[in-house]
């Protein structure tokens, strides 16, 4: 959970009801329902890709698929 509470503190603003990590990647539950999937880079600074989810069963299932 630390990288995206880093990027939150940088100042991107966002508002997560559930956070899981996977490596360099975090699946989080955002306010109003919606899911995503934030993939970080290797030194954990920079977001490189980001997937928006189905339901919490997509965004799992992309945290093992990668």
């Amino acid at each position: 959970m630390d990288l995206l509470e880093q990027h939150h503190r940088a100042g991107r603003r966002f508002e997560p009801i559930e956070l899981v990590e996977e490596g360099p990647r975090v699946a989080v539950q955002l306010a109003g329902g919606g899911y995503k999937v934030f993939t970080f880079a290797d030194d954990g600074t920079d977001i490189v890709h980001l997937q928006d989810c189905l339901d919490r069963a997509d965004a799992l299932a992309r945290l093992a698929a990668a």
